[in-house]
Protein backbone atom coordinates (compact mmCIF):
# COMPACT_ATOMS: atom_id res chain seq x y z
CA UNK A 1 0.00 0.00 0.00
CA UNK A 2 1.30 3.31 -1.41
CA UNK A 3 0.91 6.40 1.05
CA UNK A 4 -0.67 9.44 -0.37
CA UNK A 5 1.68 12.29 1.63
CA UNK A 6 0.22 15.00 1.31
CA UNK A 7 -2.82 14.05 2.83
CA UNK A 8 -1.08 12.36 5.84
CA UNK A 9 0.67 15.78 6.14
CA UNK A 10 -2.85 17.57 5.73
CA UNK A 11 -3.84 15.49 8.45
CA UNK A 12 -1.33 15.36 10.74
CA UNK A 13 -1.28 18.99 10.95
CA UNK A 14 -4.71 19.49 11.54
CA UNK A 15 -4.78 16.81 14.66
CA UNK A 16 -1.66 18.49 15.98
CA UNK A 17 -2.53 21.72 15.70
CA UNK A 18 -5.99 21.07 17.28
CA UNK A 19 -3.97 19.56 19.89
CA UNK A 20 -2.30 22.60 20.68
CA UNK A 21 -5.23 24.65 20.58
CA UNK A 22 -7.03 22.30 22.86
CA UNK A 23 -4.04 22.49 25.49
CA UNK A 24 -3.46 26.15 24.84
CA UNK A 25 -7.63 26.73 25.79
CA UNK A 26 -7.24 24.59 28.85
CA UNK A 27 -4.01 26.61 30.03
CA UNK A 28 -5.79 29.83 30.12
CA UNK A 29 -9.18 28.60 31.56
CA UNK A 30 -8.49 26.50 33.28
CA UNK A 31 -5.76 25.84 36.83
CA UNK A 32 -2.64 24.06 35.51
CA UNK A 33 0.66 23.67 37.33
CA UNK A 34 4.56 23.93 36.46
CA UNK A 35 5.29 21.75 32.94
CA UNK A 36 2.12 22.47 31.22
CA UNK A 37 3.58 25.53 29.66
CA UNK A 38 6.66 23.41 28.45
CA UNK A 39 4.29 20.71 27.13
CA UNK A 40 1.81 23.06 25.45
CA UNK A 41 5.12 24.80 23.63
CA UNK A 42 6.19 21.90 22.47
CA UNK A 43 2.67 21.25 20.85
CA UNK A 44 2.80 24.06 18.94
CA UNK A 45 6.39 23.58 17.94
CA UNK A 46 5.93 20.21 16.65
CA UNK A 47 2.27 21.88 14.84
CA UNK A 48 4.69 24.46 12.71
CA UNK A 49 7.43 21.38 12.20
CA UNK A 50 4.63 19.35 10.51
CA UNK A 51 3.39 22.15 8.64
CA UNK A 52 6.75 22.88 7.11
CA UNK A 53 6.99 19.13 5.85
CA UNK A 54 4.55 20.65 3.12
CA UNK A 55 7.48 22.30 1.64
CA UNK A 56 8.45 18.94 0.95
CA UNK A 57 10.34 20.38 -2.28
CA UNK A 58 12.17 22.68 -0.62
CA UNK A 59 15.51 21.17 1.71
CA UNK A 60 15.58 24.29 3.77
CA UNK A 61 11.65 23.99 4.90
CA UNK A 62 11.91 19.99 5.13
CA UNK A 63 15.06 20.11 7.22
CA UNK A 64 13.84 22.92 9.79
CA UNK A 65 10.32 20.80 9.91
CA UNK A 66 12.56 17.99 10.80
CA UNK A 67 14.36 19.83 13.25
CA UNK A 68 10.98 21.35 15.13
CA UNK A 69 9.59 17.88 15.32
CA UNK A 70 12.72 16.32 16.97
CA UNK A 71 12.23 18.70 20.20
CA UNK A 72 9.27 17.57 20.94
CA UNK A 73 10.18 14.47 23.24
CA UNK A 74 12.67 16.88 25.23
CA UNK A 75 10.39 19.58 26.13
CA UNK A 76 7.81 16.91 26.89
CA UNK A 77 10.39 15.43 29.01
CA UNK A 78 11.35 18.79 30.31
CA UNK A 79 7.72 19.18 31.36
CA UNK A 80 7.57 16.41 33.74
CA UNK A 81 10.97 17.65 35.46
CA UNK A 82 9.09 20.66 36.36
CA UNK A 83 5.45 19.07 37.08
CA UNK A 84 6.87 16.12 39.14
CA UNK A 85 10.08 18.58 40.43
CA UNK A 86 9.73 16.77 44.11
CA UNK A 87 10.30 13.26 42.52
CA UNK A 88 12.85 14.01 39.67
CA UNK A 89 13.75 12.09 37.43
CA UNK A 90 16.84 10.45 36.28
CA UNK A 91 19.81 12.50 34.48
CA UNK A 92 19.29 16.14 34.12
CA UNK A 93 17.98 19.23 32.17
CA UNK A 94 21.32 20.16 30.75
CA UNK A 95 21.65 16.71 29.67
CA UNK A 96 18.80 16.77 28.19
CA UNK A 97 19.32 19.40 26.01
CA UNK A 98 22.62 18.20 24.90
CA UNK A 99 20.93 15.26 23.54
CA UNK A 100 18.77 17.81 21.63
CA UNK A 101 21.68 19.17 20.49
CA UNK A 102 23.36 16.13 19.48
CA UNK A 103 20.11 15.13 17.53
CA UNK A 104 19.78 17.85 15.93
CA UNK A 105 23.77 18.46 15.28
CA UNK A 106 23.37 14.73 13.47
CA UNK A 107 20.26 15.55 11.12
CA UNK A 108 21.10 18.30 9.97
CA UNK A 109 24.76 17.83 9.04
CA UNK A 110 23.10 14.78 7.03
CA UNK A 111 20.72 17.05 5.59
CA UNK A 112 23.23 19.37 4.37
CA UNK A 113 25.92 17.25 3.62
CA UNK A 114 23.58 15.41 1.24
CA UNK A 115 21.54 16.04 -1.78
CA UNK A 116 19.82 12.90 -1.02
CA UNK A 117 15.84 13.24 0.55
CA UNK A 118 15.84 9.68 1.64
CA UNK A 119 19.11 10.56 3.42
CA UNK A 120 17.96 13.78 4.98
CA UNK A 121 14.69 11.95 6.42
CA UNK A 122 16.49 8.92 7.27
CA UNK A 123 19.07 10.90 9.65
CA UNK A 124 15.79 12.96 11.33
CA UNK A 125 13.82 9.83 11.95
CA UNK A 126 17.01 7.90 13.25
CA UNK A 127 17.68 11.18 15.43
CA UNK A 128 14.08 11.22 16.55
CA UNK A 129 14.06 7.50 17.87
CA UNK A 130 17.27 8.21 20.35
CA UNK A 131 15.04 11.19 21.46
CA UNK A 132 12.09 9.16 22.11
CA UNK A 133 14.13 6.01 23.51
CA UNK A 134 15.98 8.59 25.48
CA UNK A 135 12.70 10.17 27.18
CA UNK A 136 10.73 6.78 27.77
CA UNK A 137 13.68 5.75 29.35
CA UNK A 138 14.15 8.49 32.12
CA UNK A 139 10.24 8.26 32.40
CA UNK A 140 10.34 5.30 33.82
CA UNK A 141 12.78 6.03 36.53
CA UNK A 142 12.07 7.96 39.67
CA UNK A 143 8.71 8.11 42.08
CA UNK A 144 6.98 9.52 39.28
CA UNK A 145 6.02 6.71 36.92
CA UNK A 146 5.86 4.57 40.50
CA UNK A 147 2.74 7.10 41.05
CA UNK A 148 1.08 8.40 38.00
CA UNK A 149 -0.28 6.36 35.63
CA UNK A 150 -0.16 9.28 33.32
CA UNK A 151 3.67 9.28 33.40
CA UNK A 152 3.46 5.27 32.75
CA UNK A 153 1.22 5.96 30.11
CA UNK A 154 3.36 8.42 27.92
CA UNK A 155 6.81 6.61 28.75
CA UNK A 156 5.13 3.76 26.69
CA UNK A 157 3.75 5.75 24.22
CA UNK A 158 7.51 7.19 23.80
CA UNK A 159 9.16 3.94 23.66
CA UNK A 160 6.68 2.81 21.26
CA UNK A 161 7.41 5.85 18.75
CA UNK A 162 10.67 5.34 19.44
CA UNK A 163 10.35 1.51 17.68
CA UNK A 164 8.03 2.67 15.28
CA UNK A 165 10.71 5.13 13.88
CA UNK A 166 13.70 3.17 13.69
CA UNK A 167 11.47 0.02 12.47
CA UNK A 168 10.41 2.61 9.33
CA UNK A 169 12.90 3.98 8.74
CA UNK A 170 15.12 0.71 8.84
CA UNK A 171 11.99 -0.93 6.39
CA UNK A 172 11.93 1.61 4.37
CA UNK A 173 15.46 2.67 3.61
CA UNK A 174 15.94 -1.46 2.70
CA UNK A 175 13.08 -2.71 0.88
CA UNK A 176 11.42 0.69 -0.92
CA UNK A 177 12.31 0.33 -4.97
CA UNK A 178 13.08 3.98 -5.55
CA UNK A 179 14.31 6.78 -4.08
CA UNK A 180 10.60 8.72 -3.94
CA UNK A 181 9.54 5.59 -2.33
CA UNK A 182 11.84 5.55 0.42
CA UNK A 183 11.37 9.59 0.74
CA UNK A 184 7.50 8.44 1.30
CA UNK A 185 8.60 5.96 3.63
CA UNK A 186 10.71 7.74 5.43
CA UNK A 187 8.97 10.80 5.85
CA UNK A 188 5.70 8.58 6.86
CA UNK A 189 8.04 7.54 9.47
CA UNK A 190 8.91 10.94 10.45
CA UNK A 191 5.25 11.35 11.38
CA UNK A 192 5.06 8.28 13.16
CA UNK A 193 5.69 10.47 16.31
CA UNK A 194 2.25 12.52 15.97
CA UNK A 195 0.14 10.01 17.61
CA UNK A 196 2.71 10.06 20.74
CA UNK A 197 1.95 14.31 20.22
CA UNK A 198 -1.43 13.96 20.04
CA UNK A 199 -1.39 11.43 23.56
CA UNK A 200 0.05 14.30 25.43
CA UNK A 201 -3.02 16.26 25.32
CA UNK A 202 -4.22 13.26 27.29
CA UNK A 203 -1.61 12.64 29.32
CA UNK A 204 -1.13 16.12 30.27
CA UNK A 205 -4.67 16.43 31.43
CA UNK A 206 -4.39 13.02 32.96
CA UNK A 207 -1.89 14.99 34.76
CA UNK A 208 -3.17 17.77 36.02
CA UNK A 209 -6.77 15.37 37.07
CA UNK A 210 -4.36 13.50 39.20
CA UNK A 211 -2.67 16.66 41.03
CA UNK A 212 -6.09 18.39 40.98
CA UNK A 213 -7.36 14.94 42.99
CA UNK A 214 -4.44 14.67 45.21
CA UNK A 215 -4.27 18.41 46.45
CA UNK A 216 -8.57 17.95 47.00
CA UNK A 217 -7.48 14.80 49.28
CA UNK A 218 -4.89 16.46 51.12
CA UNK A 219 -6.98 19.00 51.64
CA UNK A 220 -9.85 17.24 53.11
CA UNK A 221 -7.20 15.44 55.13
CA UNK A 222 -6.05 19.11 56.65
CA UNK A 223 -9.87 20.16 56.44
CA UNK A 224 -10.98 16.66 58.75
CA UNK A 225 -7.28 17.42 61.14
CA UNK A 226 -8.56 21.08 61.76
CA UNK A 227 -12.41 19.96 62.66
CA UNK A 228 -11.36 17.21 64.67
CA UNK A 229 -8.12 18.24 66.58
CA UNK A 230 -7.08 21.30 69.08
CA UNK A 231 -5.05 23.49 67.37
CA UNK A 232 -3.06 24.82 70.57
CA UNK A 233 -2.69 21.09 72.36
CA UNK A 234 -2.58 19.07 69.35
CA UNK A 235 -4.96 16.64 70.68
CA UNK A 236 -9.07 16.09 69.82
CA UNK A 237 -10.84 18.48 70.61
CA UNK A 238 -14.04 17.94 72.78
CA UNK A 239 -16.51 16.87 69.88
CA UNK A 240 -13.71 14.07 68.56
CA UNK A 241 -13.12 13.11 71.70
CA UNK A 242 -16.78 12.19 71.98
CA UNK A 243 -17.24 10.34 69.35
CA UNK A 244 -14.34 8.42 68.85
CA UNK A 245 -14.91 7.25 73.03
CA UNK A 246 -18.42 6.51 71.60
CA UNK A 247 -17.02 3.98 69.39
CA UNK A 248 -14.74 2.50 72.49
CA UNK A 249 -18.14 1.96 74.55
CA UNK A 250 -19.09 0.08 71.54
CA UNK A 251 -16.17 -2.00 71.03
CA UNK A 252 -15.39 -2.78 74.61
CA UNK A 253 -17.17 -5.11 77.14
CA UNK A 254 -19.08 -2.74 79.87
CA UNK A 255 -16.81 -2.66 82.78
CA UNK A 256 -13.10 -2.60 81.16
CA UNK A 257 -11.99 1.22 80.95
CA UNK A 258 -11.59 3.87 82.83
CA UNK A 259 -12.48 7.57 82.27
CA UNK A 260 -10.60 10.26 83.91
CA UNK A 261 -11.43 14.27 83.79
CA UNK A 262 -8.34 16.58 84.93
CA UNK A 263 -7.45 19.70 84.99
CA UNK A 264 -4.48 22.23 85.62
CA UNK A 265 -4.89 23.55 89.54
CA UNK A 266 -4.88 27.27 89.67
CA UNK A 267 -4.41 27.80 85.83
CA UNK A 268 -6.20 31.05 86.02
CA UNK A 269 -3.27 32.52 88.59
CA UNK A 270 -0.74 31.15 85.88
CA UNK A 271 -2.90 32.95 83.08
CA UNK A 272 -3.02 36.49 85.81
CA UNK A 273 0.55 36.34 86.90
CA UNK A 274 2.41 35.12 84.03
CA UNK A 275 0.58 36.18 81.00
CA UNK A 276 -1.76 34.26 78.58
CA UNK A 277 1.50 32.94 76.55
CA UNK A 278 2.52 30.66 79.79
CA UNK A 279 -0.80 29.32 80.07
CA UNK A 280 -0.57 28.52 76.81
CA UNK A 281 2.79 26.50 77.10
CA UNK A 282 1.15 25.00 80.28
CA UNK A 283 -1.58 23.56 78.19
CA UNK A 284 0.57 22.42 75.73
CA UNK A 285 2.71 20.37 78.15
CA UNK A 286 -0.12 18.78 79.65
CA UNK A 287 -1.01 17.51 76.06
CA UNK A 288 2.88 16.57 75.57
CA UNK A 289 3.19 14.66 79.11
CA UNK A 290 -0.18 12.82 78.02
CA UNK A 291 1.22 11.80 74.51
CA UNK A 292 4.55 10.46 76.23
CA UNK A 293 2.03 8.78 78.93
CA UNK A 294 -0.78 7.11 77.00
CA UNK A 295 -0.88 3.96 75.26
CA UNK A 296 -1.71 4.12 71.30
CA UNK A 297 -4.92 3.00 72.17
CA UNK A 298 -5.72 4.83 74.77
CA UNK A 299 -8.04 8.23 73.87
CA UNK A 300 -7.03 11.80 75.12
CA UNK A 301 -9.07 15.30 74.72
CA UNK A 302 -9.01 18.96 75.35
CA UNK A 303 -12.78 19.43 76.81
CA UNK A 304 -11.96 23.55 76.83
CA UNK A 305 -10.16 25.59 78.78
CA UNK A 306 -7.49 23.75 80.96
CA UNK A 307 -9.85 20.44 81.28
CA UNK A 308 -8.57 17.30 79.73
CA UNK A 309 -10.59 13.49 79.41
CA UNK A 310 -8.87 10.44 79.24
CA UNK A 311 -10.59 7.06 78.20
CA UNK A 312 -8.40 3.96 78.74
CA UNK A 313 -9.52 0.39 77.35
CA UNK A 314 -8.79 -2.50 79.36
CA UNK A 315 -7.68 -0.51 82.86
CA UNK A 316 -9.23 -0.15 86.04
CA UNK A 317 -9.24 2.23 88.36
CA UNK A 318 -6.24 1.65 90.23
CA UNK A 319 -4.27 1.35 87.06
CA UNK A 320 -5.90 4.32 86.04
CA UNK A 321 -4.46 6.34 89.06
CA UNK A 322 -1.11 4.76 88.61
CA UNK A 323 -1.42 6.23 84.46
CA UNK A 324 -2.51 9.93 86.78
CA UNK A 325 0.57 9.98 88.10
CA UNK A 326 2.87 9.13 85.25
CA UNK A 327 1.22 12.18 83.37
CA UNK A 328 1.88 14.43 86.68
CA UNK A 329 5.25 12.99 86.94
CA UNK A 330 6.31 14.18 82.84
CA UNK A 331 4.79 17.03 83.40
CA UNK A 332 6.28 18.04 86.42
CA UNK A 333 9.68 16.99 84.79
CA UNK A 334 9.14 19.06 81.51
CA UNK A 335 8.22 21.90 83.59
CA UNK A 336 11.60 21.59 85.81
CA UNK A 337 13.11 21.54 81.99
CA UNK A 338 11.35 24.63 80.63
CA UNK A 339 12.00 26.69 83.30
CA UNK A 340 8.29 27.02 83.84
CA UNK A 341 6.55 26.86 87.52
CA UNK A 342 6.11 22.94 88.69
CA UNK A 343 2.49 21.76 87.87
CA UNK A 344 -0.16 20.20 89.45
CA UNK A 345 -3.05 18.34 88.10
CA UNK A 346 -6.12 17.24 89.90
CA UNK A 347 -7.71 14.42 88.59
CA UNK A 348 -11.01 12.32 88.73
CA UNK A 349 -11.46 9.25 87.74
CA UNK A 350 -14.30 6.22 87.33
CA UNK A 351 -15.00 2.39 85.92
CA UNK A 352 -17.39 2.15 83.47
CA UNK A 353 -20.43 0.09 83.86
CA UNK A 354 -22.95 -1.79 82.19
CA UNK A 355 -25.23 0.17 79.70
CA UNK A 356 -23.32 3.68 80.61
CA UNK A 357 -23.14 6.29 77.88
CA UNK A 358 -19.81 8.42 77.56
CA UNK A 359 -21.83 11.33 78.76
CA UNK A 360 -22.32 9.53 81.97
CA UNK A 361 -19.10 8.36 82.35
CA UNK A 362 -17.68 12.23 81.97
CA UNK A 363 -20.27 13.54 84.24
CA UNK A 364 -19.48 11.33 87.32
CA UNK A 365 -15.71 11.64 86.35
CA UNK A 366 -16.13 15.21 86.28
CA UNK A 367 -17.92 14.99 90.11
CA UNK A 368 -14.70 12.91 91.09
CA UNK A 369 -12.71 15.67 89.95
CA UNK A 370 -14.74 18.41 91.99
CA UNK A 371 -14.13 16.42 95.02
CA UNK A 372 -10.40 16.33 94.29
CA UNK A 373 -10.38 19.85 94.53
CA UNK A 374 -12.47 20.23 97.10
CA UNK A 375 -9.73 17.64 99.20
CA UNK A 376 -7.00 19.67 98.06
CA UNK A 377 -5.93 19.69 94.78
CA UNK A 378 -2.97 17.84 93.28
CA UNK A 379 -5.02 14.47 94.10
CA UNK A 380 -6.88 11.75 92.11
CA UNK A 381 -10.01 10.99 93.43
CA UNK A 382 -12.22 7.81 92.08
CA UNK A 383 -15.78 7.90 92.04
CA UNK A 384 -18.05 4.61 92.80
CA UNK A 385 -21.43 4.46 92.20
CA UNK A 386 -23.81 6.27 89.84
CA UNK A 387 -24.18 10.00 89.35
CA UNK A 388 -26.86 10.76 91.84
CA UNK A 389 -25.59 9.11 94.73
CA UNK A 390 -21.71 9.21 94.08
CA UNK A 391 -19.23 7.23 96.82
CA UNK A 392 -15.74 8.77 96.82
CA UNK A 393 -12.49 6.83 97.52
CA UNK A 394 -9.97 7.98 99.19
CA UNK A 395 -7.96 10.65 97.31
CA UNK A 396 -3.90 9.60 95.70
CA UNK A 397 -1.41 12.88 96.00
CA UNK A 398 0.19 13.17 93.10
CA UNK A 399 3.08 15.17 92.14
CA UNK A 400 4.59 18.25 94.30
CA UNK A 401 2.49 20.16 96.34
CA UNK A 402 0.28 22.23 94.40
CA UNK A 403 0.95 25.97 93.56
Amino acid sequence: MVLHLPTLLVASTLLVLLAACAMTLFGLTQRVYRGYGAWTLAAWLASAGVALLWFGGHPVAMLAGQVLLLQWPIVTLRGVRLFHARQPLAGSAPLDMLMLALAVGFATSIGLASDSDAARSAGFAVGSALLHGYAAVLLTTGGAARESLAVRTLAVGLALTAAALGASAVAAWEVAPDAQSRLQGLTAAALAGVPALLMMLVVSLLLTHERVERELRESRRRLRFLANIDMLTRVPNRRYFTELARRAFDRQPAGTMSVLMFDIDHFKQINDMLGHAAGDRALRLVARSMSDTLRTNDIAGRQGGDEFALLLPQTNVNEAMTVAARIVSRAQTLAAEEDMPHLSLSFGVVQSSAGEKVQDALRRADQALYEAKRQGRGRAVAAIGDEDEPVFTESQRLGLTPL
